[in-house]
């Protein structure tokens, strides 16, 4: 008689199908598999924080990679945070629950720095820590978290509102919780603009703000509705009101600091009507809110609340683009892997022409994502202390919204080809593939869509002629390169910058119907531009310090998908860089210089 066979033991000891599900990676650390991310802390920070930066991102990266990933997992699944409106005595009382693990997360990375560090000194190092340590730490989180992102973005944007702004007490009170390591003195901050009549047309906004000279100067009622509230139940909110009702626009709007819970510990009139049921970014509770006659508290000129708030908005910006290279890295990472192990047809799917096209393009779209959006970020922190010129200001202005712009629609198509890499297992929630793709969506949607974006370009360049301003500043870059390697790259580079210049000149005779439909094809010329000498002038650095030539080969993939044609121009080249340094550009070997130089990077 034969032997019943056990198909679920076989499964367990992978005697049945073989052993061909990869597992997952064990116990990875992002930061130190991300050689990419630590050439950009060593390029932008200053030397003397190298080593104090190094030990903390790589702690960050095992604590990401691990329980917070878990968490996370969790708290997009079953742990979504809830709404109880009512206590036990039928008392409105909107308070927003969270999971536990959520909360471990909160004390873990506002702990190590993620706003406080901008405010107060490292005690390791006797000063604080720039934006652009923050955004490397915030990087690392959206690998993992970028729904818990969120909070943190509103946080770094009240605190920088009410430091700019705030008056002596306000700063006492509240800054001093924003920026606080410790999770019982902690405040968690939030932004509130949106309204159900305008949404980006934030000058549609209704809700209004009475004084009231009998609670002291500087104390308004707000009363309206704000729809689309993110982090709903934070102790600080900064919030748009209109204080002249006969000023349409935005021109009557301040700007407010509206508590939770008051100073005398009794709770304001904020109401959470319901939390939004999203596609994506589920760990934070985002709600439509009443306040009733709710206490607010002036933010700096009355006449320049939304003048303010723009101001608060570049930093989201750079967080969403710095969150949308986040999931870039972690949807590489996974289909990376999983490419590595999975055998179809006899070999390893890594192996074939076109799965090392899909990888190498996506690395390549990472790469110089990353590396554009660290180089705005460190222009910004110029910006942010005083120490740039004017026209820096304008490029800066300009930079963060092309590549938030940017970095959001390359997540999208990155977590898609992440998901077509690992095929059908790659659409299964027990992967993470398909949280990538949810929580990527709202990257184009978050701080301006496409269309205000680019908008925002077009009053950039109307009010402070952003336009010439770049163009000088490119042509100045696109000359300054100077490796040989480069030299093939600026016959493109100074043809893409004369169109644009044609192009400005073409659109600024048109009508508005004629001007707006043609600006998002413009922010893609702009972009690419400074994009491709951002990773050449990475690619020199890297040869001029120890000979590799690798971001070379990254810069001539980023000009073969951004500046030609069509795909078709290609279909007769045989020699592919991307397939002849495959494993270098994986596995972030160096390449020679002198090797590249003989056999010429580029295929023209």
């Amino acid at each position: 008689m034969c032997k019943r066979r056990n198909i679920q033991r076989e499964v367990d000891q992978a005697q049945y199908g073989g052993n061909n599900i990869p597992r997952p990676t064990v116990e990875p650390n992002f930061y130190l598999e991300d050689f990419n991310l630590q050439y950009l802390m060593r390029r932008y920070l200053p030397a003397s924080m190298h080593q104090w930066a190094d030990r903390e991102l790589t702690h960050l990266g095992a604590r990401v990679a691990g329980p917070i990933d878990q968490r996370a997992a969790y708290t997009d699944g079953e742990g979504q945070p809830r709404l109880v409106r009512y206590n036990r005595r039928g008392e409105e009382i909107s308070q927003i629950v969270k999971n536990e693990g959520y909360l471990k997360t909160v004390k873990e990375v506002y702990g190590a720095g993620i706003v406080g560090y901008l405010y107060r000194e490292v005690p390791e190092l006797g000063r604080k820590a720039p934006y652009l340590y923050s955004y490397l730490q915030g990087y690392l989180l959206s690998e993992s978290e970028p729904g818990f992102y969120c909070p943190v973005t509103l946080t770094l944007s009240a605190a920088h509102l009410i430091d700019r702004y705030g008056t002596p007490a306000q700063k006492e009170t509240y800054l001093t919780g924003l920026t606080s390591l410790d999770e019982e003195t902690l405040y968690e901050g939030a932004t509130w603009l949106t309204e159900r009549q305008g949404g980006s047309d934030v000058g549609a906004n209704l809700t209004v703000a009475t004084a009231d000279p009998e609670a002291g100067p500087g104390v308004y009622r707000l009363t309206g509705e704000k729809f689309f509230a993110s982090n709903a139940g934070a102790m600080v909110a900064t919030v748009l009101a209109r204080i002249h009702p006969d000023r349409p626009g935005t021109r009557g709007l301040g700007l407010f600091l509206v508590p939770w819970i008051k100073p005398d510990g009794t709770r304001n009139r904020i109401y959470v009507r319901r939390l939004k049921e999203k596609l994506g970014v589920n760990a934070v509770p985002s709600a439509e809110v009443i306040l009733e006659e709710a206490e607010g508290y002036l933010i700096g000129d009355p006449d320049q609340g939304f003048k303010y708030m723009a101001e608060a908005l570049n930093i989201s910006r750079i967080c969403n683009a710095v969150a949308a290279t986040g999931i870039m890295r972690r949807a590489w990472y996974e289909a990376f892997h999983y490419a590595r192990e999975r055998h179809a047809f006899g070999r390893p799917i890594l192996q074939y022409s076109m799965v090392k096209q899909t990888l190498a393009e996506m690395l390549m779209e990472l790469e110089v994502n990353t590396g554009s959006t660290f180089d705005m970020i460190h222009l910004f922190d110029k910006v942010n202390s005083g120490q740039a010129a004017p026209e820096k200001e304008v490029m800066a202005r300009m930079l963060i919204s092309l590549l938030k712009y940017r970095t959001g629609e390359a997540a999208k198509e990155m977590t898609h080809q992440a998901i077509e890499t690992l095929g059908g297992n790659g659409y299964i929630e027990e992967y993470v593939t398909p949280r990538l793709l949810r929580d990527a969506q709202v990257l184009t949607v978050w701080e301006g869509t496409a269309n205000i974006l680019a908008l925002d370009l077009w009053r950039v360049i109307r009010k402070f002629r952003a336009d010439e301003i770049f163009l000088q500043v490119m042509h100045r870059e696109v000359e300054g390169l100077t490796h040989p390697l480069s030299q093939p790259f600026k016959s493109d580079l100074e043809g893409r910058l004369r169109q644009i210049r044609e192009n400005l000149t073409f659109l600024k005779d048109q009508p508005e119907e004629i001007l707006t439909y043609h600006l998002k094809p413009l922010s893609d010329q702009i972009v690419d531009v400074y994009q491709l000498v951002c990773i050449l002038k990475e690619a020199e650095d890297q040869a001029g310090t120890d000979g590799n030539g690798r971001k070379f080969i990254i810069a001539e993939l980023y000009r073969q998908a951004h500046f030609q044609s069509t795909a078709s121009d290609r279909i007769r080249q045989t020699r592919l860089p991307d397939l002849i340094h495959f494993d270098d550009l994986v596995d972030y070997r160096k390449v020679d210089v002198a090797e590249l130089q003989q056999v010429k990077v580029n295929t023209r």
